[in-house]
C-alpha cells in the first residue's frame, strides 16, 4: 500500500516537473504593449538572452530636447513667476502637425553641457492613438507670451555676415539700410529689440530691388495681407 502510494506521489511530482518545463516554452511580456516584427521562427532552438523581438507602451512618449542657456533661464523665471503648472509643452509632429496633447516637462540636466551651450530636457506626452512611435521626430514647442513687442517678417529682413538689417523708407520715400537687433526668432517673423520703432516704415519684399540711397514710391502693405502670405508658407 505505501510503495503504491509512494507511486502516485512520484507520477504526480513528474508531472509537475513536466508542467513548469513546458511553462518555460511560454513567453509573457511584462507590460501591454505594440511588437515588432518577430524573425525566429516558432520551434527554432534559442539560447539564454536572445532578443526576441521589440515591445513598445505608447500610451506615453518621451521627447527629449535641449534648450539653449537663454530659453533654460526664460522658463525658469516664467516657473518662478506662474507656478508649476505652466510646464506644459507642445508637439510638433514631423509632418508639420501639432499633436493633440500638451505635454509637461518632467527633468532636466543638472548641467549645462560645454560643448554645446545647451541643456536637455525631457518631456511626457499622452499618446491616446498611439500614433506616436518610439524613435520619432518633430519639434517641442515651450509657449511664450508676448507683450507689446514689435515683429517684422523674416523676409523683410538681409543677413549680412553675422548683422541683420532692414531697408527702413523715411516719409521722402528715401530708403536706408539698418541694423536691427534680433530677440526672438518666430515662425516666419522676428521679434524686434532694437533697431527700429513701431512708427517707421521698413520695405516689406523686394529686396532684391533696393539699395541703400535709393528713392522709392511707397504703398503700404495691410497687416491682414502680410500674415495672410505668410499662413502659405
Amino acid at each position: 500500500m505505501l510503495a503504491s502510494k509512494a507511486k502516485v506521489e512520484e507520477a504526480l511530482a513528474e508531472e509537475e516537473h513536466a508542467r513548469l518545463v513546458l511553462s518555460y516554452t511560454k513567453i509573457r511580456a511584462p507590460f501591454d504593449g505594440v511588437i515588432d516584427r518577430l524573425p525566429i521562427k516558432i520551434g527554432s532552438l534559442i539560447e539564454e538572452g536572445t532578443l526576441l523581438t521589440n515591445l513598445s507602451q505608447n500610451e506615453e512618449v518621451f521627447a527629449y530636447f535641449d534648450v539653449s542657456e537663454r530659453e533654460y533661464l526664460d522658463f525658469m523665471s516664467k516657473l518662478t513667476k506662474k507656478g508649476s503648472q505652466d510646464r506644459s509643452v507642445q508637439l510638433v509632429k514631423a509632418n508639420g502637425e501639432l499633436h493633440e496633447v500638451s505635454g509637461l516637462i518632467e527633468t532636466m540636466d543638472g548641467q549645462i553641457d560645454d560643448q554645446t551651450g545647451n541643456l536637455a530636457f525631457r518631456a511626457r506626452f499622452k499618446n491616446p492613438q498611439e500614433l506616436l512611435k518610439h524613435g520619432a521626430s518633430g519639434k517641442v514647442r515651450i509657449p511664450k507670451n508676448f507683450k507689446k513687442v514689435l515683429v517684422i517678417p523674416q523676409k523683410s529682413t538681409i543677413d549680412i555676415q553675422d548683422r541683420t538689417y532692414v531697408y527702413v523708407v523715411n516719409d521722402s520715400g528715401k530708403v536706408q539700410i539698418r541694423p536691427i537687433s534680433i530677440a526672438y526668432r518666430l515662425p516666419h517673423l522676428y521679434v524686434i529689440s532694437k533697431g527700429l520703432t513701431a512708427k517707421e516704415t521698413f520695405v516689406y519684399e523686394g529686396l532684391q530691388s533696393v539699395s541703400d540711397g535709393m528713392m522709392i514710391r511707397k504703398e503700404t502693405v495691410p497687416i491682414k495681407k502680410i500674415l495672410r502670405d505668410l499662413s502659405k508658407f
